[in-house]
This record gives C-alpha cells, structure tokens and sequence, in this order.
C-alpha cells in the first residue's frame, strides 16, 4: 500500500497568520507472508534504490522469524477498484487555509471575541494498492478542518469546529462565530457543585466519547483485553436511542475508503443497534479466529472504524434542555482519558463553554470541572439527541464521525481544582 499525501496548513494566534505551510507526503506499507511466516514494515523513502533495500531487510527479517500458528494468507480472489474522481478538488487550493483561517477570526471578533488563535488544514489523500493475488485499488478522498478558540479575557474562552470533504460545505465563519459566542457567554464562569447531572453534550464532545465505542469494537483490542466491549456481543451496552455504524465509504465522509489494507472492499457495519451490540470489525484474521467474516476493516494488525455514524433523534436543542431538571451543557471537551479500559472508566475535562441548566432553563455559565463516568452506564442513560448532525475530527476525534447532540442522565460532576477553564 502506498499512500501520498498533500497537506495545506494555516496556524493563527492572536488574530493573524503565524505560519502556512505546505507539505506533500509519501509512504509504503509492505505485507509479505511465506511458509507461515509474515511480517508489516513501513517506508517514508519509497524511491528507487531505498525501496529496493528497504525490501531486502524486511524479506530477512520474515525468514528469521518464528511461524505463525494463527497466520491467514491473503484471499485467492482478487478484486479490481476504480478510482472515483469524486472529491472536491478545490480543497488542495492554497488560497484556502489562509481565506478560512482569516474568515475564522473575522467572525470571532464579529461575536464579541478580543482575540482567537487555531488552525487550519486541508488534505488530498490518495491510497493505491497492489497484491500478488491481482487485487489493485487506487482512490482518493479530500477533507477540510478548522479548529478554532476565541478568548474574550484570561478565563473565558469558546470553540468552533467546521469538518467538511467538499469546499462547499466548509464554514469557517460559522465555526469563528460560535467560538466567539461562547467567549462572550462565559463571562464569570463559576465551579459548579459536585453531583449527579443529566449532561447535554454537541457534536463535538459526543463525538469524542461515542467514536471510543467505535474504536473498542476492534476485535484486536478485544483479543487484547483493552476493550470494555469484551465478550458483549448480542447484548444491551448503550440505550435503545442509541445506533452506531461504520462506513467505509458514505456521502459527505472525511476518509472514505472502498477497500482496506488487506483488499477487502468495505461495507457498512452496525456496531451497535438501538443499544445492542451487533458484532465487532474485523481483517480477515480476526475474522477467522472468530469463526466469522471480514468486515473489510483491515489494518492488517488492528482493524478499526473507517467513518462513523451515530443515528440522529428527533429532538431539537431547544426541546432537550426543556427536558433538564438540572443539568449542564457541555460544547467542548479536553484530556479525555482512561481509569480502566476493560470497564470503560473514563474521565474528561469539560472546556470552552459549559452551562448550568436548571428547571429547562439555561441559568449561566461553568468553569474548573471534570466529568467521570463509565462508556456503558452513560451511554445507556441517554435519551434523548438531535434531529441536527455534525461531522466531527480533530485532536480529540481521530476517527471522523457524524453526531448529533446527546442527552445522557446521571453523570458525575467534581471539581478540577486548579484546572484551568
């Protein structure tokens, strides 16, 4: 497999530019197997006599290894994939990052930001494959994302994501502005008190948690005991509000892919079925080892979510806070990180505009918090999202996935004392 890359990037900081830059990429990925031996390298030189050598000391280190009991060649039949030339070109334009991220910052200030800082980048991905059973693919996607902060003094702060695959859709105002938005609104933020709350989470902050479920339903994590879905297939781990899929290609998906790693094509899979989880993904190892088929998931070593997708509700944003006794509403979140990955104890740290919510009205905003939970108990408290999606990918977000907004009940609230907002 070979993948090449071209990548544009605008950083801004205090609202101007502080670096563009351009990079364009190249690397190859080598699978050999003989005699029940088999070995994954990887090259960033793929030229001529470096490939060649690079090659040459992958094929001794296979010989010199032990055989696999568990080895599965590669299928004998071989498949042909087309490209489709059906991502948006304009998005390697290099006038882009600089008129987004300047667009960004307009809007922020716009909104009642002082000041913003953030990133740009957009990105043309092509992967080509060939095998030695005849299997070759060739296909190219393109994305967009912004990130943005906007500060309105040391202790009040808003973000704003936009995520897009065609220039057309890309909105950096939009994402400058609710960034500025939320800076204004978290004047004299306040900690709230420790306890239980029912918890209104956006896009960005349900995205984080809920692609966690996608990226556990691995069955290399779940062979590797770090999963918390481990042996839960058939049963109940979330609400019945609450359906997950995996594209490997669909409309307006940042990464699509129509074969993995291995050649297999990709297909769309329920992870979980209103609450039920359906099956895990596989490569064509894992898959036999589970007496099972591939789900064209392939990472030869690890197969993993290409696009997610969490089914919307039929709420708005306006009904589901209607429905808060006492609640916060969460729009950005940082740090999220594991106590117990088998079990799914978590802990993140709200930031960026947070809010008190009492009796359905929202009555100001939070600061110096932390939230701790278990994936399995609260996704299964949630029961209400939104008609509204958003595609969602950024640091916090490494597999993109399409979200709506999430209400979920009896979630743990604490004080991050000295935790900035």
């Amino acid at each position: 497999m070979t993948v090449r890359v071209n990548k544009r990037m605008a950083r801004f900081a205090n609202d101007s530019v502080t670096v563009m830059n351009g990079v364009d990429e190249s690397g190859v990925s080598v699978y050999l197997s003989k005699g029940g031996r088999r070995v994954l390298g990887g090259s960033s030189n793929p030229e001529g006599g470096s490939l060649e050598r690079f090659l040459g000391v992958l094929y001794k280190s296979l010989l010199s290894l032990p055989k696999d009991p568990k080895h599965v060649p590669l299928p004998p039949r071989a498949w042909s994939f087309s490209p489709r030339p059906d991502h948006d070109k304009g998005l390697g334009s290099e006038g882009l990052v600089a008129d987004s991220a300047m667009e960004a910052i307009s809007s922020a200030r716009g909104a009642g930001a002082r000041r913003s800082a953030g990133s740009v980048e957009t990105s043309v991905l092509s992967h080509y494959l060939l095998t030695s059973n005849g299997t070759v693919g060739r296909e190219t996607s393109a994305k967009a994302l912004l990130n943005v902060r906007a500060f309105t003094s040391k202790d009040a702060s808003g973000h704003g994501l936009s995520c897009s695959s065609s220039a057309r859709d890309f909105r950096p105002g939009e994402a400058g502005r609710t960034a500025g938005e939320h800076a204004k609104r978290m004047a004299n933020a306040k900690q709230p008190e420790e306890g239980e709350y029912s918890v209104l989470m956006n896009p960005t902050v349900a995205a984080n948690l809920l692609s966690l479920l996608g990226e556990f339903a691995s069955a290399f994590s779940v062979e590797a005991g770090t999963s918390c879905l481990t042996g839960k297939v058939g049963k109940k781990v979330a609400s019945e509000e609450v359906t997950l899929i995996d594209h490997g290609k669909t409309p307006g998906c940042l990464e699509g892919r129509t074969f993995d790693d291995e050649g297999q094509p990709t297909q769309s899979t329920t992870v979980i079925g209103k609450g039920i989880l359906k099956g895990y993904l596989h490569n064509i190892s894992t898959a036999k080892r589970f007496k099972t088929k591939t789900t064209g998931n392939a990472g030869i070593i690890d197969p993993g979510p290409w696009n997610l997708e969490v089914a919307a509700g039929d709420s708005t944003y306006e009904e589901m806070v209607s429905e808060m006794k006492k609640g916060v509403v969460l729009t950005s979140n940082w740090y999220t990180r594991f106590k117990n990955m088998r079990t799914g104890e978590f802990s993140t740290v709200p930031r960026d505009g947070a809010y008190l919510v009492e009796g359905g009205k929202v009555k100001g905003p939070l600061r110096g918090m932390r939230l701790t939970d278990t994936l399995g108990r609260m996704f299964s408290s949630v029961r209400m999202l939104s008609k509204e999606r958003e595609w969602v990918q950024w640091w916090e977000v490494d597999t993109p996935t399409k979200c709506p907004w999430v209400l979920a009940d009896g979630v743990s609230i604490s004080r991050a004392y000295g935790g900035a907002p």
